[in-house]
Order: structure tokens, then sequence, then C-alpha cells
């Protein structure tokens, strides 16, 4: 009866290594990377990520790894991503893309003209004030440019 017992507890420890070797094999692995409001997924065996802004999926985003390295662009705010492949869907985990607020100021060479520009990731306003007082707004979006006046002082701030 003792050996029938030892048999059947090496069975057992045989049957938990297999299957904890065979999920560590099997489960997705994903790495992120975060770069203003870009984000790298780096997959060795994941066949897609699901991304979304609420925590329990109910509007998600499929992206398909194609290659190793997938690159996404989101805009600022908190997302819930997984990855996934056919056989098991990882963990969730939280991102946070942050707001960046940002404005070039470019001038042509003769000093006669005077061009902002939104080089943040979100939109804003911008006011321009002369005297202490508020004398005019600009709204930009991302990548957007405007000309204005070389004169008074200009504030911008997310929109």
């Amino acid at each position: 009866m003792e050996k029938n017992h030892k048999t059947i507890i090496l069975f057992q420890i045989v049957f938990l290594v297999v299957v904890v070797t065979g999920l560590y094999f099997f489960y997705p692995k994903v790495e992120q990377n975060v770069s203003g409001n870009i984000v790298k997924f780096h997959s060795g065996n994941s066949d897609f990520i699901i991304v979304s802004k609420s925590p329990d999926f109910s509007s998600p985003r499929f992206v398909n790894f194609e290659k190793e390295d997938v690159y996404v662009q989101l805009e600022p705010g908190i997302y819930y991503w997984k990855p996934a492949n056919n056989l098991i869907k990882g963990v969730t985990r939280e991102l946070i893309i942050e707001s960046e607020v940002g404005v070039k100021i470019n001038r042509n060479e003769s000093n006669e003209s005077v061009e902002i520009e939104n080089i943040g990731n979100v939109k804003i306003n911008i006011t321009k004030d002369q005297e202490g007082k508020t004398v005019g707004y600009i709204i930009l979006d991302t990548g957007e440019k405007e000309k204005i006046d070389d004169k008074g002082r200009y504030e911008a701030r997310e929109k």
C-alpha cells in the first residue's frame, strides 16, 4: 500500500511540474515602454493586446502583433491593457499617458513674422496679455501653428 501511495505522490508532483512549466511557456508575456503618448509593446509570445479606457474592457481596442514590437499612439488618460494569445489572456495592467503642454515659437530670419506651434499632446488655449489685460486667445490642436504678433505676453494652458 505504501508503494502505491508513493507512486501517486510522485505522479502528482510530475503533473504539477508539467502544468506549471506549460503555463510559464504559454502565458502571454509583454513588456511596455511609454515615451510621450507613444507606447511600445514588446512581445515574445503574445498574439495581440487588448487596450481599453475602462477596467472592464467594455470598449476594447485590439492591437495585433505583426512583429515583436508594436507602437500605439494614445491620447492622454488612464488605460487598461492585457496581453493575450490563442490559449490564455494575461493579467490586466494599468497605463497612464500624461498630458504634455508645449509650445514652440518660430521666427523667420528677417524677424518679420512669428509663429506659435503646439508641440504638446493636448489641445491648448493660449491667452495674450498686454499691460496686464487679456487681449486675445488662440486655441491650437496638437501640431497646429498660428501666426502671432511679437507684442505682449502669451501663456498656454491645456484646454
